[in-house]
């Protein structure tokens, strides 16, 4: 499966490689476009990343060579030859431990660790221990069996999610009058009017901006950090695509597609209900949800009651917790 390390954007043959994958032109709708080149691109960055190596041994290596240009400039400290190539040798092992820490920041997706930590035994240490928590060895039934083989863990979990969530059913159309009855608030116009204003090309970048480069990606394998560093390319034709779907309504199944993992709700979670399920959706996905809920937030305050106050913006579970210890304290 594809995934885009976000440490190719620091190499000058990323910006070139967009460049020469953009300037085709692609008949069909604009997120189509977007799409069969997003497709095309996926070979040369495997290409590149190839070409990269392995960045824990190409660190290795520049240390050994400084140390090799070290040694040989304590010979003679004043030669300018061995003191360019020490010079050289230290760009050259800065360039790649950066790299290194780039793509381990990624991939153990820790946002508290700062570009200038150099050790990288931490990276190491979180992503072996997201690998090892990622892996169901057994799993409990609810008659009591332990199922241990690979199949039967997966067949567990395939039954467990067919009967929650039931069979496939027709759409079958909304009627507004059984909704009357239960609105007890309606939006007035004005707050009607910005939710269905035309979105702007600035709104787009903005939320493209705003999504985290460490996100695990979607189906599609690229990460925030590709959008944004390719951004002067590709902005003008992600920006129509994204326009076309608020215009039409309508968004293709390859960015509509996500992929489902399970994360452990406990510690040692030992059946199939103590696994969280969750999305990793196309950051064009992302983008447009980031936009409508951006527009409903402003409206919130007014929808929901004042005594409800989580997920709403500048509210906080813990005065309910707190008004309850006054109200107990005052009990007493």
């Amino acid at each position: 499966m594809f995934r885009f390390d976000n440490y190719l954007a620091r190499s000058t043959a990323f910006i070139l490689s967009v460049q020469g994958i953009w300037r085709h032109h692609i008949v069909g709708t604009a997120m189509y476009a977007v799409t069969r080149k997003l497709k095309a691109l996926k070979p040369i960055f495997r290409a590149q990343r190839q070409r990269k190596g392995d960045l824990s041994t190409n660190v290795s290596l520049a240390k050994s060579f400084l140390e090799s240009a070290q040694t040989m400039l304590a010979t003679d400290r004043h030669c300018p030859t061995l003191l360019h190539l020490e010079f050289c040798c230290k760009l050259v092992l800065r360039l790649a431990s950066r790299l290194e820490q780039n793509m381990l920041h990624q991939r153990a997706k820790m946002a508290w660790l700062k570009d200038g930590d150099q050790s990288s035994r931490i990276f190491f240490r979180k992503v072996a221990k997201r690998r090892a928590s990622k892996r169901v060895f057994q799993i409990n039934t609810t008659d009591g069996r332990t199922l241990t083989s690979q199949p039967e863990v997966i067949n567990e979990f395939v039954r467990y999610y067919q009967e929650l969530l039931g069979g496939s059913t027709r759409d079958r159309p909304l009627d507004l009058r059984y909704l009357r009855p239960w609105a007890r608030h309606v939006l007035t116009a004005e707050e009607a009017e910005c939710l269905v204003l035309p979105v702007s090309p600035a709104e787009i970048k903005q939320a493209i901006f705003d999504i985290d480069e460490t996100k695990a990606p979607g189906p599609d394998g690229y990460s925030a950090g590709f959008y944004k560093a390719a951004w002067p390319v590709i902005g003008g034709e992600v920006t129509e695509a994204i326009l076309e779907f608020f215009q039409t309504g309508r968004l293709l199944k390859q960015v509509n597609s996500t992929l489902i993992s399970l994360i452990p709700k406990v510690s040692n979670p030992t059946n199939v209900a103590e696994f969280r399920p969750i999305s990793y959706c196309n950051v064009l996905y992302k983008a447009i949800t980031k936009i409508l809920v951006q527009r409903m937030r402003a409206i919130l305050d007014s929808l929901i009651s004042p005594s409800q106050n989580t997920f709403v913006p500048r509210r906080s579970i813990g005065d309910n917790v707190l008004l309850a210890q006054e109200l107990f304290s005052g009990y007493n």
